[in-house]
């Protein structure tokens, strides 16, 4: 069942309980006072705690206070428990943040039917986050690759060059194109053409290091964002994963596929406004790439030297 934090500094009041919760197939954990219950949560993360009102130390009231106020600790559901039933004791205790109140001496199984209705909304509420992650991680990332998707790769990228240009730093971009997709569309089929594309996205997400931005553009091009990166070490990690691409074997479906990239890389320069200056620069210089014989990289220095 769930995982119960039971705070009360009188012994037989534990033991009662332990009683009832572990009849009712719950886990239970024991606390005497209020620094107990901090410690305890931290350790144990219930999924309830059944707090009692007045205690030596700390209060009730206090230690509710302490709950609300670690983020890690906020959304587990609190009842208070107390014999003191005055309304300004009921009134405090929800206003800082308890789910419910239940006064001593309490009929266990009303008291359990408060707690499965605070255990209902703490799960509906977990269900909520997770289906929010979801949606975030949908929002943002490409269906077929997983790489960030155009929207969500502009956003985290044009973030990074306000960073470059603020603390005069090195940023750069490689901009890549898979040679010949249509080709291997045509010859092996798109589900093929697809698994490429993975394959290659994998590829691109391992070559640097944890901080690269890899995004898809669309179709079969892509886009790397590389923060703290100069022209050397761009070319570098491009000329990396261009060899890297050139030596893998996609083996798909009883077809085996090799293929190539051609590269565009540039690093930001000071008359640079956005990132979209940056992403001009690549697609040019990859296209340069693409009319001198494909599977090549070209760099801003490549055209200057």
């Amino acid at each position: 069942m769930a995982k119960i934090l039971v705070v009360d500094d009188i012994e037989d009041n534990i033991r009662l309980l332990c009683f009832n919760l572990e009849d009712d197939e719950h886990q239970v954990i024991t606390a005497n006072n209020g620094y107990q219950c901090l410690e305890k949560a931290q350790e144990h993360r219930p999924d309830l705690i059944l707090l009692d009102m007045m205690m030596p130390g700390i209060s009730g009231t206090e230690t509710l206070k302490q709950l609300q106020a670690d983020s890690d600790l906020k959304d587990i559901p609190v009842i208070m428990v107390s014999a003191n039933d005055a309304d300004d004791f009921i009134i405090e205790a929800l206003d800082i943040g308890a789910h419910d109140y239940v006064a001593k001496p309490f009929i266990y199984p009303v008291l359990a039917a408060r707690m499965r209705t605070a255990l209902r909304l703490r799960e509906n509420h977990l269900e909520m986050l997770q289906l929010n992650k979801r949606l975030s991680k949908l929002a943002s990332l490409d269906p077929l690759t997983e790489a960030y998707n155009r929207r969500h790769f502009l956003e985290l990228g044009n973030t990074e060059f306000a960073k470059a240009q603020r603390f005069k730093r090195p940023l750069s971009v490689i901009m890549l194109d898979v040679d010949k997709f249509k080709a291997i569309n045509d010859t092996y089929g798109h589900p093929t053409g697809d698994a490429a594309l993975k394959q290659l996205t994998s590829l691109c997400q391992s070559a640097g290091r944890s901080s690269e931005i890899v995004g898809r553009f669309g179709g079969e091009e892509f886009v790397l964002c590389c923060p703290d990166t100069n022209a050397e070490g761009s070319m570098a990690l491009a000329e990396r994963l261009r060899i890297a691409i050139e030596e893998s074997t996609l083996n798909f479906e009883g077809s085996t596929l090799n293929y190539t990239v051609s590269m565009g890389v540039t690093t930001i320069q000071d008359d640079d406004q956005n990132l979209n200056d940056m992403l001009r620069r690549a697609d040019q210089l990859l296209y340069h790439s693409k009319e001198n014989g494909r599977n090549r990289c070209t760099s801003d220095s490549s055209l200057t030297s």
